[in-house]
């Protein structure tokens, strides 16, 4: 994926995180491999996410 591309997993989960720089796109900490996982097997929606910001 090139730098520039939105990820919509970077957007659903990443930008709400105060770690979370732009210019770290490529870097995947182990909480975002986790949520990424679980989303990609439907064990949790967005929804369920965007809830947790709330």
């Amino acid at each position: 994926m090139a730098k520039k591309e939105k990820n919509p997993y970077v957007t659903l989960i990443c930008t709400h995180c105060e770690f979370f720089k732009e210019d770290d796109i490529e870097l995947e900490c182990a909480a975002f491999k986790v949520l990424k996982d679980l989303l990609a097997k439907g064990r949790i929606s967005p929804e369920e996410i965007k809830d947790a910001f709330k």
